[in-house]
């Protein structure tokens, strides 16, 4: 790492606001209310509760504020957040965040967010289950609530990782579904493409540069790596990719405040980042998603069915699901109209990574733009839609005639007045002259 005085300047000053000032990422969230907890038992207040994904857990579907100058514009737009990684990836930091995105351009944004598991440090193990109730019960009954809050639009689902193929599996499932488009970002649809567990990011691709290289290559070598393992402090890689990593970066502002909020979500999530090729295989089987014909219960799903608009996003240096395995999705939803594209990023970059506002999040933003309802709307709150109509002019008032009414026609004489004159026609009225009268002269007085 060699730095420029200019890059040696800035470092200092990063340090310094580090120090003093506090985190340099801004971590608060988007504003948001409950809108709906879920299906099933139905308390005193009308609104369901999640019986939980065979772990006794809690689902809930947050709507996020709208600033008071926004006007709505668009179908509504549903989050869907991966089984157990909570919905903060889509509201990563401020500055920085889809949702902020979204609500910032006036759209209704809704997410459902699989809180049962998050920052409570244990560990989940999904399974078929899971895949039945969020395809059949929990996203269906998400759609049609938020469906009928807006008048019957269409709503758009956006799902990141397994949220993406609950998504796509709830969409293809049931036709009668008021979707508007399915979006899938970082979702596979070959599973062999897929690593079960990926290990920590290398040190020479966090940090970069062949010294980095060099050094991981060595420590390899010494018994040190197995003698964390052991004492179950994690891998060298893990507690060395972090720090090395911010200084190789110091003089970049933004650079370490991504990293601290990623380091965030770290922490919420936990170590079950690593295992969702895992998590994949448990609810899904390769060669079930290969075939195109995934098992939901008692029935199986043809993706062949979903006949929504499709859009699928790969990240180019996604490790955890491969730009292969994403395109493969071209090769299931047969007739769809599906479009494919390729953003930057790894598995979280290309959702949330710093380039995603003008690669992923811009190409996301013209999808939803071209499969809207037809109909235009604005209104101040998210259960509000007033249609737009050419406006009517009023009736304009009665005024009088400038000339006046033509006088009526005289009656037929009769025989006994027969020899009498016909009467003359009335005269037109005289025509007043426009004319000025001249002005009148002074009379001027005789010299004395």
């Amino acid at each position: 790492m060699i730095l420029t005085p200019a890059g040696a300047w800035r470092a200092v000053g990063n340090m310094r606001s580090r120090v003093l000032e506090g985190p340099l990422a801004d971590l608060r969230r988007m504003p948001r209310t409950a809108f709906d907890t879920g299906p099933g038992e139905v308390g005193a207040d009308g609104i369901g509760r999640a019986h939980g994904l065979a772990r006794s857990g809690s689902v809930s579907t947050y709507r996020y504020a709208v600033h008071p100058t926004a006007r709505l514009r668009g179908s509504p737009v549903v989050l869907v957040s991966p089984l157990g990684a909570c919905g903060v990836a889509f509201d990563l930091r401020r500055g920085n965040s889809l949702v902020e995105h979204l609500v910032g351009e006036g759209r209704p944004v809704y997410q459902v967010d699989d809180e049962d598991l998050v920052g409570h440090g244990a560990a989940i193990s999904p399974g078929p289950a899971d895949l039945e109730r969020w395809v059949d019960d929990i996203l269906p009954h998400v759609v049609r609530t938020v469906s009928d809050a807006h008048q019957g639009a269409p709503v758009h689902l956006v799902g990141w990782s397994i949220g993406g193929l609950h998504a796509v599996l709830s969409a293809a499932g049931h036709p009668d579904l008021p979707i508007g488009s399915v979006t899938g970002i970082a979702t596979p649809f070959a599973l062999d493409e897929v690593p079960p567990v990926v290990g920590a990011r290398p040190l020479a691709v966090a940090a970069g540069g062949p010294v980095l290289a060099t050094v991981q290559t060595l420590l390899a070598l010494m018994p040190l790596p197995r003698l964390l393992r052991a004492l179950g402090l994690g891998s060298l890689d893990e507690l060395l990719t972090a720090p090395l990593t911010m200084i190789a970066r110091l003089d970049d502002r933004e650079f370490l405040a991504q990293l601290e909020a990623v380091d965030d979500l770290r922490a919420i999530v936990g170590d079950q980042s690593r295992f969702i090729g895992a998590y994949f295989r448990a609810m899904v089987a390769p060669e079930d998603l290969e075939a195109g014909r995934v098992p939901v219960g008692h029935r199986v799903v043809d993706l062949s069915d979903l006949r929504r608009p499709t859009l699928l996003v790969a990240g180019e240096t996604d490790r955890v699901v491969p730009p292969r395995a994403v395109r493969a999705g071209a090769r299931r939803l047969t007739r769809a109209d599906t479009r494919l594209t390729t953003a930057p990023g790894g598995h979280l970059g290309v959702l949330t990574g710093r380039g995603a506002k003008g690669t992923t999040w811009a190409r996301l933003c013209e999808f939803l733009d071209h499969h809207d309802a037809p109909a235009t709307v604005e209104g101040g709150s998210p259960g509000s839609r007033r249609v737009l109509r050419p406006a009517q002019s009023r009736p304009r008032a009665a005024v009088e005639p400038l000339r006046p009414a033509p006088a009526p026609a005289p009656a037929p004489a009769e025989d006994g007045d027969a020899e009498q004159d016909t009467p003359s026609p009335p005269r037109a009225p005289a025509r007043r002259s426009t004319r000025l009268p001249a002005p009148k002269r002074a009379s001027r007085s005789p010299r004395r």
